[in-house]
């Protein structure tokens, strides 16, 4: 049922920083847990491409505007992006001029609160995809980086009326909320009839019949390990399985091509709505986080999405996975280990049995602490103290 204010529906606006790439893959996730409440739409800009990221398009009303990622376009831009937050609470997601500056502007024409939600550390720095050596190397860390626009526009945080964060690393800088970011638990169901028949839908994906499949969803950016996993999958303990990505293609799928030659199978990008049909035909989710300040404070969405789906996940011990998937919800190695990762597949293609007892674990866990139910609990108590506040 809709929340009123007088006749008219009371609506959320969330700030997206680019509608383009994805940071869609928290927002959705916020914005279907406010749409059982509240009429929600989308705003922000498409700084990395023309449209909406493929996988979430055509989800929510959206109001988009076409921007160079350059800051002085991003702050000519505010003032436009904030006229079409028509919400009676702004959300921002992420502290920065692309969301929470607009958010702000806002805020001061119609008086609305503004929540502020942290997925990721914008404070540190992340290693680029093709790092140059030198002064071009920094050059390009610099561009690749929120780092120094976040610290820039810290001040924008103060006075807000709420923070949400995805971990507890964030948590203990901005405090707030702790907010895990699953799918719906309803969608992201093994048991569902169409699920079934592992068969059928490695057929309907054009992946191998035989064999084992390990999914890596997004993009093969260096914190998440990329070369890690491409080791382990080299490494002989490893050779019963082949990879499947989903995401956009790119030099690394054709470097993970030519290490693995036929086990290598990019579908290319899939809307969200497909990838419990592409887990349910999947063996193992491998997520290789590197050790660096950044993958620390992050939360793969992928990881939440297999554990929903009782799909092994193997991680490495960076920021809250261990917690996440310990005591017997997963398979834990160090960062790097190439190795632990390849003897982490080995012993899930072994047993069978021990696969799915830590799969059924891992789901129990996913649905108590991160799918829809536990994120409309925790986040639409917030909101509607921010509204009641706001008035």
């Amino acid at each position: 049922m809709t929340a009123a204010r007088g006749d008219a529906p009371r609506r959320v606006t969330l700030l997206v920083n680019d509608l383009a790439g994805n940071a869609l893959a928290r927002a959705i996730p916020l914005a279907r847990a406010l749409s059982v409440e509240y009429e929600v739409e989308l705003a922000g800009l498409l700084l990395s491409g023309p449209e909406v990221y493929a996988p979430y398009r055509g989800l929510f009303p959206v109001h988009a505007i076409r921007c160079s990622p350059a800051l002085p376009a991003v702050l000519a831009a505010a003032p436009r992006l904030a006229a079409l937050a028509t919400g009676d609470l702004l959300y921002a997601c992420k502290p920065l001029a692309s969301t929470l500056l607009p958010a702000r502007l806002a805020a001061r024409r119609t008086g609305a609160p503004v929540l502020l939600d942290v997925e990721d550390d914008e404070w540190s720095a992340r290693a680029v995809n093709t790092p140059a050596p030198g002064l071009r190397g920094v050059a390009q860390r610099v561009r690749d980086t929120h780092r120094f626009k976040a610290r820039l526009f810290h001040p924008l945080t103060f006075g807000i009326a709420g923070v949400t964060v995805s971990t507890r690393a964030l948590q203990r800088r901005h405090g707030g909320t702790l907010l895990r970011h699953g799918p719906d638990e309803s969608r992201f169901d093994p048991d569902l009839p169409g699920l079934a028949d592992r068969a059928r839908l490695r057929r309907e994906l054009g992946l191998p019949a035989e064999g084992r499949l390990a999914v890596f969803a997004g993009v093969p950016r260096p914190h998440k390990g990329w070369d890690v996993l491409l080791r382990a999958l080299g490494n002989p303990a490893a050779a019963e399985w082949s990879l499947v990505t989903a995401g956009p293609e790119g030099a690394e799928h054709a470097r993970a091509r030519a290490l693995l030659g036929g086990r290598f199978h990019s579908l290319g990008m899939l809307p969200n709505e497909a990838m419990p049909r592409l887990l349910a035909a999947a063996d193992a989710v491998p997520i290789a986080q590197r050790d660096e300040a950044y993958a620390r404070a992050q939360l793969p969405a992928k990881v939440l999405e297999a554990m929903a789906m009782r799909v092994p996940v193997v991680a490495s011990m960076v920021g809250d996975l261990p917690e996440i998937l310990g005591e017997g919800r997963g398979w834990l190695i160090a960062p790097e280990d190439d190795a632990a990762l390849a003897a982490a597949l080995a012993a899930i293609a072994a047993d069978p049995a021990e696969a799915a007892r830590r799969g059924r674990a891992a789901r129990a866990w996913f649905v108590e602490e991160a799918g829809a139910a536990a994120l409309r609990a925790r986040l639409l108590p917030l909101v509607r103290g921010a509204l009641d506040g706001g008035r």
